[in-house]
């Protein structure tokens, strides 16, 4: 029988694959349902510790798909290697460059802050047409 080219997986393998990724996912979902203002915690921004746990989860899961779902995993080849960390090296410097972005607004000009209406017209807007649309108590 003639060996076909590439590599195939046992069903145990693939099967701990899906499962690895489901319980990822569900780790994940878990994280972002977490509620942070109900904490008495000040001295640490939980928000920023959230998304990077949940960013942790998705670049464990990037992995393990890459690893063997492409197949990369056993490819002799540095290039796909370097290729794909250099992937995950510029996602981290947009993100970093958004995050500082984000974060810095109002301390390089404090009138800065003064000219975003910070409140949303969308729930003036609901909460307007509740009123409205309640019905009078009956006497």
């Amino acid at each position: 029988m003639e060996q076909l080219p590439g590599h195939t997986y046992n069903f145990k393998t693939l099967a701990g694959v899906y499962v690895s990724l489901l319980f990822l996912a569900a780790l994940m979902v878990g994280f972002s349902l977490v509620p942070m203002n109900s904490t008495n915690i000040t001295w640490l921004d939980l928000h920023l510790l959230k998304t990077l746990i949940i960013f942790a989860i998705g670049a464990c899961m990037a992995l393990i798909i890459a690893g063997f779902l492409m197949g990369l995993k056993y490819e002799s080849s540095k290039l796909n290697a370097i290729i794909f960390a250099t992937n995950f090296a510029f996602l981290f410097i947009f993100i970093l460059f958004t995050w500082t972005d984000l974060g810095l607004r109002g301390a390089m000009d404090p009138s800065f802050m003064k000219q975003i209406n910070w409140e949303s017209p969308v729930t003036k807007e609901n909460a307007r047409e509740q009123a409205q649309e309640a019905p009078a108590p009956a006497p």
